[in-house]
C-alpha cells in the first residue's frame, strides 16, 4: 500500500449530486459546485436525515420495471427499530459511537470496530436491531468528498479517533484495556473521501473496507479514464486483497456522472487493476437487479443497474449482509 499522502490537488467531487445526500444538522446548505469550500466536521449529537438531492445530468427517474429478488430494496427511508442493545449514541472528538450494553470483552480489551463514514443513521437502524455485537462509529461531514478528506488530513487523526473510541468502551464495559482487535472500516457515497485518507497513510491494521457505491474519481487528463492518482489508496488495497490480503467488497450503482468517473466506471478500472476478466459494461436487462459479480481472494465487488437516487440509497441496504456474509465470517470462529 503507498504510504504516500494523496496531492492537493484532488479535485472536490460534489457526490451530493449523484445521490440522496446527508444533511447535517444546522449546518447552512452547502454548494454543489465542484468549487465549493469544505467545512469542518459537525460532532453534534443531532440525528442527520436522508433527503433527495438533484441527480447528474442523464440520470432517468425510476423505471418502473419490478424489481428482481436478487436486487437490494431501494429507496431513502429506513424504517426504525430502535437502538437493539445499544446504549445509545456517545459523542467523539470526530463522530459518535454505540456500544451494546451486553458486550463484554476478553482481558486483552478486544472488540471487532466498524467505521461507518456517510449514512450513519441509516446504518445504526439496520445493524442496531441485528445483536452483531459490533462496536459502531459514524461520522457525517456534509455531502461532499472534499469534507471527508479534510477531516482526516491531519496525520495522527484517525488514530486520535480509534484512541477516542477505545476510552469510550473501557468506560462502557469497564476495562481499561479496550482497543479495536479488529477494524473493518465502511462508507456511501461521498464517504470514500475519507477512507481514501486513511488508507493513503499506508496503514496495516484495517481488516476490511466496504464501499457501497462510494468511489468516484475524476477524470484524468485529456479521456474518460479515472484518474490512477486519486484511486491509488484503492487500487493497492484491491491488489492486497486480490493477493488474499485485507478484504475489500466494493458496490456499485450504474447512477452517471458525466463531469467526473462513476462508481461504475471505477469499479470497472479496480477490475482491470487486479487482473479481472470480466465485462467491462453490465448488461442492462434488469435495472434495479445484480448485473455482474467478482470474487478473487479477499477482492469482492457486486455491481447493481439502477440508475436514479433510490438505486443509489438501497446500496446502504447490502452492508447488513455483507458484513453477516463477507466480514465478521472470515474475522470470527
Amino acid at each position: 500500500m503507498s504510504k504516500g499522502k494523496l496531492p492537493s490537488s484532488l479535485r472536490d467531487l460534489a457526490v451530493v449530486g449523484v445521490c440522496a445526500a446527508i444533511v447535517v444538522i444546522g449546518s447552512a446548505a452547502r454548494s454543489e459546485d465542484e468549487g465549493a469550500t469544505s467545512k469542518t466536521p459537525e460532532t453534534s449529537e443531532a440525528e442527520p436525515t436522508l433527503t433527495m438531492s438533484p441527480l447528474p445530468n442523464g440520470a432517468p427517474g425510476k423505471p418502473t420495471a419490478v424489481v428482481s429478488e436478487a436486487a437490494p430494496r431501494s429507496g431513502c427511508d429506513f424504517p426504525d427499530s430502535g437502538f437493539g442493545d445499544y446504549l445509545g449514541w456517545r459523542p467523539l472528538p470526530l463522530g459518535r459511537i454505540l456500544v451494546p450494553s451486553s458486550l463484554t470483552v476478553p482481558p486483552d480489551g478486544g472488540f471487532d470496530l466498524l467505521v461507518h463514514f456517510h449514512g450513519t443513521e441509516p446504518v445504526r437502524k439496520q445493524l442496531a436491531p441485528l445483536g452483531l455485537g459490533l462496536v459502531i462509529a459514524g461520522l457525517d461531514t456534509g455531502t461532499l468528498s472534499s469534507g471527508y478528506k479534510s477531516a482526516f488530513e491531519s496525520e495522527g487523526t484517525f488514530d486520535a479517533m480509534l484512541s477516542a473510541i477505545s476510552r469510550e468502551v473501557a468506560l462502557a464495559t469497564k476495562n481499561p484495556a479496550a482497543r479495536p482487535r479488529s477494524i473493518v472500516l465502511s462508507s456511501w457515497s461521498a464517504g470514500y473521501g475519507a477512507i481514501a485518507r486513511i488508507l493513503a497513510g499506508g496503514r496495516d491494521d484495517v481488516d476490511a473496507v466496504v464501499l457501497l457505491d462510494s468511489l468516484y474519481a475524476s477524470y484524468a487528463p485529456g479521456g474518460k479514464m479515472p484518474d490512477p492518482t486519486e484511486l491509488l489508496p484503492f487500487t493497492s488495497f484491491a491488489r492486497a486483497a486480490a493477493n488474499g490480503g485485507p478484504l475489500l467488497f466494493v458496490t456499485h450503482t450504474a447512477v452517471p456522472t458525466p463531469d467526473y468517473a462513476s462508481t461504475l466506471e471505477t469499479g470497472t478500472y479496480l477490475l482491470r487493476e487486479i487482473g479481472a476478466d470480466v465485462p467491462a459494461t453490465p448488461p442492462a436487462q434488469d435495472p434495479f437487479g445484480l448485473s455482474r459479480a467478482h470474487d478473487q481472494n479477499h477482492f469482492f465487488l457486486r455491481g447493481y443497474a439502477g440508475s436514479d437516487g433510490d438505486a443509489h440509497c438501497g446500496q446502504l441496504r447490502l452492508l447488513p449482509d455483507i458484513l453477516r456474509d463477507h466480514v465478521l465470517s472470515a474475522s470470527r470462529p
